[in-house]
């Protein structure tokens, strides 16, 4: 039998194996744009009444109690869920902590928690936004916090809605947008550093330390991802609104700002 040569295999095969569908061979007017998805999570540690909040019918032309009242515009986009539960989430008030991480018992000692479900959805879809989440509280509490990392670290929760705001809204000078991307870059380099000295630490554990030491590296690199989409996210100017900053309130005992007597 002739034998085929590896480029005439390629070339006879051409006709048959199509190129995928790319953007570019698609009319800029038949292209869709692309939604962005996001993910808000809210918890109250201050308890609901149930017979307020659910329904008494299931189905979509239920009754909406009181506390749904005040979503009725959106109504036809959200979906209620009652009878939920997170199995060995125990310990009254302690598991607040647990509340999108679903780590059982975490009244006991030595508890470790996971990560939360909101920094599973940064991973997935936050690099299509500036900030891949916004880890947000209005408590007296200080501490508290419901956003983990994948190795249990809690997540600072920022309480001040002016620092939100500025966050948000208020575009830098051009040496100050300079100045936060040169501090990015600098993350990365000490990321690749780290990565390096891991990866020669790496060939002499055992197994199961090898493991250990993958999962650590894999979180290193998803932050050097974020690194890099915050990095360009910098020189892209932030929207515009007319709204006035928020002022932040002094009594961390009040969540709403009183008018002045």
């Amino acid at each position: 039998m002739k034998s085929l040569s590896r480029r005439a295999l390629l070339q006879g095969a051409g006709v048959a194996v199509a190129l995928p569908l790319l953007d570019a061979m698609t009319p800029a007017f038949a292209r869709t744009p692309k939604v962005v998805r996001r993910l808000v999570g809210m918890e109250t540690n201050m308890g609901i009444l149930p017979q307020f909040f659910f329904p008494e019918k299931a189905g979509r032309d239920y009754v909406a109690p009181p506390y749904l009242e005040r979503l009725a515009p959106f109504r036809n986009n959200m979906t209620v869920f009652s009878g939920t539960s997170l199995p060995g989430v125990t310990g009254g008030h302690a598991a607040d902590r647990c509340f999108l991480t679903g780590t059982p018992h975490p009244e006991r000692g030595g508890f470790r928690n996971w990560v939360s479900l909101d920094q599973v959805a940064a991973e997935q879809i936050g690099g299509d936004t500036r900030f891949p989440s916004l880890v947000l509280a209005m408590t007296s509490e200080g501490g508290m916090t419901l956003s983990f990392t994948r190795s249990g670290a809690a997540i600072t929760a920022e309480r001040s809605p002016k620092k939100v705001f500025q966050k948000l809204f208020v575009q830098g000078k051009p040496e100050e947008v300079e100045a936060n991307a040169e501090a990015i870059r600098q993350g990365r380099s000490m990321l690749d550093f780290i990565g390096d000295q891991s990866k020669r630490l790496g060939k002499n554990l055992t197994n199961a330390d090898q493991q250990r030491l993958d999962q650590y590296l894999t979180s290193v690199r998803d932050l050097e991802k974020r690194f890099q989409s915050a990095e360009s996210w910098e020189y892209k100017p932030k929207p515009k609104v007319d709204a006035q900053p928020p002022t932040d309130i002094d009594d961390g005992r009040e969540f709403v700002k009183r008018p002045a007597s």
